[in-house]
């Protein structure tokens, strides 16, 4: 009797501190499983749509989605993808497919996805990479233009565990910066030249880009998977490397690499300070398997936001 009920107790035991340290285990696992994706999961700009604006933007998109299909009836069955994907319906702002911690804002279905696009492969893009690697030189010249000490004011850093990354937008979330684009008037009419570029909904941006030495851009993800982000590289270093869903990638001068940022990605910059910064021309382009309805009625249900409250 003694000899059972020792036996017992002492499986007992075993078993509660087998499943004690698996929960630990568990917990631990998760945290660095977060910490990794969330560790730059928000920012603190006031107008950002993938941080700030998340419900304000989800919520004016359905309203507007359901003005476009009174209004163009025959809208509805060409952007039936656009009305499954989005997330909010009603002035209430009710959730539906998602929540505010979605990473992404708007997700469109049955998109087929691929992390990084290969201009030669991909003939959707053959003629806007064509056009901004034959222009690379005049771009190049914008772009030290516009880095001068007195238009340092015209830049904005965005926020990094460590380093500097800097950025000059020409266009920001669907709207022409036009102080900017004053001084920067030949890269402008460049992009204006591309077929694919996103420039009319709040997913879409064109800007310079300086990551400087010593700087790690967390893991993170873009608020779309409609765009494929396109990096003309301006100045390049070797030790400076950018990952996307695992795969690492390096930039070269005067090529475009391309990404779908929807996907987790990071940079991480370690070369030495005499090597200089990186230094890229972004371009949001359209993903090639989105119709030109689609295309049409993502700008206006995504139009640029004017107010926070808009």
């Amino acid at each position: 009797m003694f000899e059972h009920l020792f036996v017992v107790t002492v499986t007992t035991f075993l078993c509660s501190l087998f499943i004690f340290y698996l929960l630990r285990r568990i917990l631990r696992e998760t945290e660095v499983t977060n910490d990794s994706v969330s560790e730059f999961s928000s920012c603190i700009n006031p107008n950002c749509v993938r941080c700030t604006l998340y419900r304000q933007v989800t919520v004016r998109a359905c309203q507007r989605y359901k003005q476009l299909c009174k209004f163009q009836t025959e809208t509805l069955e060409s952007t039936r993808r656009v009305e499954q994907s989005l997330q909010v319906h009603g002035s209430n702002g009710q959730m539906l497919n998602g929540s505010a911690t979605d990473p992404l804002v708007f997700h469109l279905k049955d998109l087929k996805l691929e992390a990084v696009y290969s201009p030669q492969s991909c003939h959707q893009f053959a003629d806007d990479v064509r056009l901004l690697e034959y222009n690379k030189e005049t771009i190049f010249s914008d772009f030290l233009f516009v880095s001068k000490p007195k238009y340092q004011h015209l830049w904005s850093k965005n926020n990094t565990p460590n380093g500097q990354w800097c950025v000059f937008h020409l266009i920001n979330q669907g709207r022409v910066v036009q102080d900017n684009v004053a001084i920067c008037e030949k890269t402008f009419g460049i992009i204006t030249k591309l077929h694919n570029i996103m420039n009319r909904n709040v997913f879409g941006n064109v800007l310079f880009s300086v990551v400087n030495p010593g700087t790690t851009i967390s893991t993170h993800c873009g608020p779309t998977n409609i765009r494929i982000r396109c990096h003309l590289g301006l100045k390049t270093v070797d030790e400076c490397i950018l990952t996307v869903s695992g795969m690492q990638n390096k930039w070269q001068v005067g090529k475009c690499l391309l990404f779908n940022d929807s996907f987790l990605h990071g940079v991480s910059h370690q070369g030495r300070e005499e090597e200089g910064s990186r230094c890229v021309l972004i371009v949001d382009l359209w993903h090639p398997d989105i119709s030109s309805q689609e295309r049409n009625a993502i700008d206006f249900i995504f139009s640029p936001v004017k107010r926070l409250t808009q």
